[in-house]
């Protein structure tokens, strides 16, 4: 038996690398650790952590999203000591600050094991910035289980997460939350540029939309050895300094900028900005201009063009929320908590940073750039292929073979040998060759559709009031 277990993995060498990588990153001890240091009021008795942990993965990767399909198969398989509805429980009540440090502890073991790089996406005078690009997401889709949530008009928020995304890496490094979805990204700021700085050591280039392009944040991004480059909101003024006349120049598109440099905020406000330099991307066939901020002052050493070029990178993070919505099944909210919710957002991530490991392993096997790997077609092949160990092989022969964890080192030259050899050309990613149009979005009038928090119906509820 344990030759037809052996040549199953064999034969699935993304499950293989998925297998090795779970068992470096989420291994029990450094889960029943996490617990221990984040657990607030919560304790273990029959149901562990990481039993919920591997719950969950089980669900997203081999049940296709399906909380009760994995709970059930595991309570049949005699590998669940508790009532299924005993792990939702379990799964609502987990603190906020165990989801963050779940994504944020994961990360860290992550970036070690990435390959070497390849093309810098980013500009040369910018090779001395680890540059971070962090933006805000709403936990739509909450699912109306609980008796207080049903009968609410409208689609109910779980949460709100405010991610911070490595460009270089392409990974998430981080995230703060908070349980109500109509919480403002901004107050979530300070809390998620302290993790992200406990992660990387040298000097961070923090990039930004409008939304955080305003008096409060420059100061906090600006710290320690930072910088910023963020988006301004169209209602926060620039006073340019009449002793310097502004520059213009056109990037390598062709699109025309022009440089100024001043002050934002009145001189009467006193969280005005000393000084700070402006470049606007002009763009007469796009909604409006990019009009950036930053305190990068000099143009020598940070050319006007290379400022734009690395902002419009941001729009990754845009990319990276719809495929965990999409496809990592983000859309199946399995609990119905807004800690259950924005748990499963963490492992979410968690899962989109694991595919980018072997994603890069994949690409540099091929010899190809890992930006010509799709990760959605990449990870149905990785699902396929632990479905495929789901049916055929003995979870107590896989618990036996990937234990104990490989050190980070041994377990690069694995994955590189596990995914030299996979490519195949059905994991090319498809060019836009027709990218659509910008369509500004459509208002919604009062009374119509609309939206709720769950977090704010639960507190209207307990306190006997109505609902919000």
């Amino acid at each position: 038996m344990d030759g037809f277990q052996a040549e199953a993995l064999r034969r699935l060498p993304l499950a293989q690398s998925v297998f090795y990588l779970f068992s470096h990153v989420l291994d029990d001890a450094h889960l029943g650790d996490l617990f221990e240091r984040y657990r607030g009021g919560c304790y273990e008795r029959e149901l562990s952590f990481a039993a919920v942990v591997y719950l969950l993965r089980d669900a997203l990767l081999v049940h296709e999203g399906s909380g009760n399909a994995s709970f059930t198969a595991a309570r049949e398989a005699g590998a669940l000591p508790v009532a299924v509805q005993n792990v939702y429980g379990k799964l609502g009540r987990l603190p906020l600050g165990l989801s963050t440090a779940f994504l944020r502890e994961t990360t860290a073991k992550l970036l070690g094991l990435m390959p070497s790089a390849g093309p810098d996406p980013l500009a040369a005078s910018l090779a001395g910035l680890e540059v971070v690009a962090f933006d805000g997401k709403k936990i739509k889709r909450a699912a109306k289980r609980l008796k207080a949530l049903r009968g609410t008009a409208g689609k109910l928020l779980g949460g709100k997460l405010l991610a911070a995304m490595h460009v270089r890496a392409g990974v998430v490094l981080a995230m703060g939350a908070d349980p109500d979805g109509e919480r403002n990204d901004v107050p979530l700021v300070p809390g998620l540029v302290g993790q992200v700085r406990g992660l990387i050591a040298g000097p961070i280039l923090w990039v930004g939309d409008r939304q955080f392009g305003n008096l409060d944040l420059p100061a906090l991004l600006s710290r320690r050895q930072d910088h910023f480059l963020l988006r301004r909101t169209t209602t926060l003024r620039f006073y340019p300094d009449p002793q310097r006349p502004p520059q213009e120049g056109a990037d390598a598109q062709g699109r025309r900028w022009v440089q100024r440099w001043g002050w934002v905020g009145s001189e009467k406000d006193r969280r005005r900005r000393t000084y700070l330099r402006q470049v606007t991307l002009c763009r007469p066939e796009g909604p409006d201009d990019v009009v950036l901020i930053t305190d990068l002052l000099d143009p020598t050493l940070y050319p006007a063009a290379d400022l734009p070029a690395a902002y419009l990178l941001r729009w990754e993070i845009e990319g990276v929320f719809q495929k965990v919505t999409e496809v990592f099944d983000l859309r199946k909210l399995i609990g119905s908590t807004p800690r259950a919710m924005i748990f499963q957002s963490a492992f979410c991530f968690v899962l989109y940073n694991l595919t980018q490991v072997v994603r890069a392993y994949v690409a540099e096997g091929a010899g190809r750039q890992t930006a010509e790997v799709s990760t959605e077609k990449l990870f149905d092949g990785v699902r396929k292929q632990l479905v495929a160990w789901n049916e055929l092989g003995e979870p107590a022969y896989a618990a036996a073979y990937f234990k104990p964890a490989l050190p980070a080192g041994e377990l690069k030259r694995k994955l590189r040998g596990l995914l030299s050899g996979v490519w195949t050309d059905r994991w090319v990613k498809a060019r836009n060759k027709k990218p659509r149009p910008h369509k500004p979005k459509a208002r919604v009038e009062p009374g119509h559709g609309g939206h709720s928090s769950v977090w704010r119906v639960l507190q209207a509820y307990k306190q006997g009031g109505e609902r919000p």
